[in-house]
């Protein structure tokens, strides 16, 4: 290229005028100083990088190589504590990350927890358990699947429609308290949740369907916070509307350190707040929902609500020390069905027993 300056005739005197100015060689700027937005507007095609994918941290080369091979057949790993989807290989979910789909064998639970014999003999009466993922509503969402799992298996509606009635009891009690909260909402969801229950037992569909649509709506927080948070503000209105039961129980209320109200609401009605024996009490007793846990700390079940005394769905709980878990019993034998038979003939005596005895420790941790 030629440089010519246009003011170097007028600079130059005469002769030198006429002297033609001297050629200088310019040259050009390497590739490798061009900025990416310089080339890509000269639309200049940038070099293709093929990039290896490295294995997770933490994995084995064999564990990435197996989770490929399952990627490939559309299938992913799971992990009850992480949230994560089983597909089949034409993309339906198969199980949820927050409720397992499959059961499994009582007998693992030892191996899982590595608890000795002794401390699980007391599990042979059930023949299986359904994991729950661990996020502090596992509580809620253990007591409330186990619950509607075998109502959706009833062929009636009683259950559903009692608890209809029951979330206009709650509301009415609600409103006494004057509480500004999220109720009107988060019961409207729980409505519309067993409003959705029998539906689908309206539909002509196997139990396994129906069981499958409650797996599928368990498997987002997007479907079930508002579930999780009307059964907290269930049991702090319970709490609070029945507080001489309660206040002996709670340390920090009966001490004077705070209010049952503030304690409701800092220690009950807050998202991924751990549940303690005080919460069970009043979720089971509110909803009239019997409910059992078992323990390996404590080596025996221990019955949080008995019920009215009639047959309702009974939900049991697997207590590890910081989690909850499904359980279910085994069938009972023909013998044993008459000894429960004979035993419901005064169930009224029993219950008030019980719920006497429960009013003088209701806050022990199970």
């Amino acid at each position: 290229e030629q440089v010519e300056s246009p003011h170097a005739n007028d600079a130059l005197p005469g002769k030198e005028k006429e002297k033609k100015l001297p050629q200088v060689k310019v040259r050009p700027r390497p590739e490798k100083g061009k900025s990416l937005w310089s080339r890509l507007k000269n639309k200049e095609k940038l070099p293709q990088v093929k990039v290896r994918p490295r294995p997770e941290k933490g994995k084995s080369l064999w564990s990435w190589l197996k989770n490929k091979i399952f990627r490939r057949e559309g299938r992913q790993i799971c992990s009850e504590h992480v949230k994560h989807q089983i597909f089949h290989r034409e993309g339906r979910q198969i199980c949820s990350g927050h409720v397992e789909h499959q059961t499994r064998p009582i007998n693992e639970v030892r191996n899982r927890y590595m608890v000795s014999s002794n401390e699980a003999n007391h599990l042979d009466a059930y023949s299986e358990i359904r994991l729950v993922i661990g996020d502090g509503e596992c509580f809620y969402r253990s007591f409330i699947f186990s619950y509607l799992e075998q109502v959706i298996d009833r062929q009636d509606t009683d259950e559903e429609h009692r608890l209809l009635h029951v979330v206009e009891r709650m509301s009415v009690q609600h409103a006494n308290l004057g509480w500004n909260s999220e109720f009107s909402r988060t019961s409207r969801a729980f409505e519309e949740l067993i409003e959705k229950v029998m539906r689908w037992k309206g539909t002509e569909s196997t139990s396994s369907c129906r069981k499958e649509e409650l797996l599928q709506f368990f498997s987002t927080y997007e479907k079930t916070q508002d579930i999780f948070a009307f059964l907290r503000l269930l049991v702090a209105i319970h709490i609070c509307s029945h507080s001489e039961e309660y206040v002996p129980h709670i340390p920090e209320v009966d001490e004077g350190n705070c209010s049952l109200e503030v304690w409701c609401f800092e220690q009950v009605i807050p998202a991924r707040v751990d549940a303690d024996h005080v919460m069970l009490v009043a979720l089971a007793t509110a909803l009239e929902v019997p409910l059992r846990t078992e323990s390996f700390q404590q080596g025996y079940a221990r019955d949080i609500y008995t019920g009215p005394g009639f047959p309702r769905p009974n939900v049991t709980l697997l207590y590890t020390g910081n989690h909850y878990n499904i359980i279910y019993p085994r069938a009972p034998s023909a013998e044993s069905s008459s000894h429960q038979a004979s035993k419901r003939e005064d169930p009224a005596d029993q219950s008030s027993s019980h719920q006497a005895s429960q009013r003088e420790e209701p806050a022990g941790q199970s």
